[in-house]
Formats: structure tokens, sequence, C-alpha cells
């Protein structure tokens, strides 16, 4: 073979390599896969049911405005088994520019709480009013809250006040503190490719001395995504941001694969004494289709029932 076949056979297999090695650094964007029409559920259901206890959580009559922002929702959280728990709340959400021309968003809630246990109860309501602040990016930045709290039928509220503010990573949600007179809790999101890995929650409480320290790890199907764009679903089943403003994206972008497995874990700790939560596996199936309804199901080593349902 002569050197100038040589050299040609060379170039072109140079030219070769080349389009193969820019192909396969080409980033991989999961979020273009949401391609298959939008999804909005009016309800959604979490159940976990285990021997002793049976714990529902409901949004319901969820409405939105012509741009599909959520405008009211009803809350409910319903626990039977060794005690008796029932948590309500009717929310109201407005969307506006302020003095200055920025977006902001403002809530009202009505709460309405009811336990029982061993003989015991406990009962309050709360009228609970949110200022909420967004960056350049039209995420949410901060969260001001103003509670009045009436316990037992009484008149007089007592008023707190909180904070809660977000940080973020890109278009991604990296951390959240959340601060009031009592107590400072501390989350952290562990992202990797687009993938919500882990979650962390650090709650520190001055008033009875105690640390609550849990951990979530996720695990996911690489090659199958979440369809449908609209409403997201996931941090419905996911821990550590408020539901409603995740699924609206508010909170930055949400996983777009489809979640296998969770690992639950943490510890308690009051004054010196430490005691390991029991660990949590839970391993998901997704089914559904964008005319009904869909459903997270989870096998658990710790519930019988474990699942997350939306419904149209």
């Amino acid at each position: 073979m002569n050197k100038f076949l040589l050299h040609t056979l060379f170039i072109a297999l140079s030219a070769i390599s080349i389009v193969s090695c820019g192909s396969d650094n080409e980033e991989f964007d999961p979020f273009s896969q949401q391609t298959k029409g939008e999804f909005h559920p009016q309800s959604i259901s979490f159940r976990k049911t285990s021997d002793n206890i049976d714990i529902t959580e409901t949004w319901s009559n969820i409405v939105r405005n012509s741009q599909d922002k959520v405008v009211s929702y009803d809350y409910t959280r319903e626990v039977t088994g060794e005690f008796t728990e029932k948590e309500s709340r009717s929310c109201k959400i407005d969307y506006f520019k302020d003095h200055i021309g920025n977006n902001a968003i403002r809530t009202e809630t009505k709460v309405e709480y009811y336990k029982l246990s061993k003989g015991i109860e406990e009962k309050y309501t709360e009228k609970v009013s949110e200022t909420i602040d967004l960056n350049e990016k039209g995420y949410i930045a901060n969260i001001s809250t103003t509670t009045d709290h009436f316990s037992n039928n009484s008149t007089d509220p007592v008023i707190t006040t909180s904070s809660r503010s977000f940080s973020y990573n890109g278009e991604m949600c990296s951390g959240s503190i959340y601060i009031d007179n009592s107590k400072r809790v501390t989350y952290r999101y562990n992202w990797s490719a687009y993938q919500l890995k882990g979650v962390t929650v650090l709650n520190e409480n001055s008033r009875n001395n105690t640390v609550d320290y849990n951990t979530y790890d996720y695990a996911y199907d690489t090659k199958e995504f979440y369809k449908y764009s609209g409403t997201e679903i996931l941090p419905f089943v996911q821990s550590g941001m408020p539901q409603i403003f995740a699924s609206m994206g508010y909170l930055g972008k949400c996983t777009p694969y489809i979640l296998t497995d969770e690992v639950q874990g943490g510890y308690t700790k009051f004054g010196n004494i430490k005691s390991e939560n029991p660990i949590v596996r839970n391993s998901y199936s997704f089914s559904g289709d964008i005319n009904s309804k869909m459903m997270y199901s989870g096998i658990s080593n710790i519930y019988n029932t474990y699942s997350v349902t939306y419904s149209k």
C-alpha cells in the first residue's frame, strides 16, 4: 500500500473517530421525553397501612386557573390504629405582582386538627398566611408564614411566625432551611444526572432538646421516563418539599425518571440518648394512563399497603 493511500485512510478513520466521540459526548436531555400530553389530576391520595396503623393523605378539589396554576385545594390527613388523628386544610392561592413589579404568591389556609390518644384529646384550629417570594428564574426563594393558633376553641390566638428559604444549583433545588421560634429544619437534596438520589432532613428542636435526622435514598429506572408534562407527580411520593408548589415547578425541575426503589432511615436523639429509626424499604411500580389515573404502588418491608394515586 503506497504512502498516499495510507495517508488518505488515516484521515478517513480520524474523521469517523471525531464524529463518534462528538456524538457520545453530546448531553442527553431526559426532559425531552415528556411529549405525550399534559396530565393534571384533580385529587391525589397517599396511603400506607400496617397491622397497627392506617395513614391516608389526600389532596382533593384541586382547582386551576387558565394558566394551569393551582388556585385552591383541600388537604386531609387521617390516622387510625393505636391512636386517632385527623388534620384538614383548605387552601386558597393568589398570584400577583408586588409594588416593584416582581412576581409573588400569597396563600390563606384554614386548618382543623384533632387527636385522641390514650383517652387524651387535643384539638385546635389555625389560620395560616404565607407570603412567597420568587427568584429571577421564577422559583420560590422564601416562604414567610404567620400562624394564628386557636387551641381548644379559644378566641384569643397565639400568633407565631416562621420562614423557609430555598437554594438552587442551576435548575435543581439543592437545599432548604426552615426556622421558627423553637426549631430549625435543614433539608439537603442530592442530585446526580437529573436524578434526585437522596434527601436528608435534620430537625433540631431547642424547646424539647431533640434532634430528628431522616434520610431518603432513591433509585430509578434509567431507561423509563415519566412521559407527561403538566403536574409533576414525584413530589407526592418523595419527601422534603411543599408538594403543591413543587408539582407546579416553583421549586425547580423534578426528576423525569420513573422511581423504582426507596430506603428510609435516620435516628432520633433526645439529649445524649440516641435511637435508630427502623429501616423502611419500598420497591415501586408505576402504572396508569393520561385519561383516568396514574399510580405508584410500593412493596414495603414495613407497610402492607404503600401507594400514591393520581386521579383526574
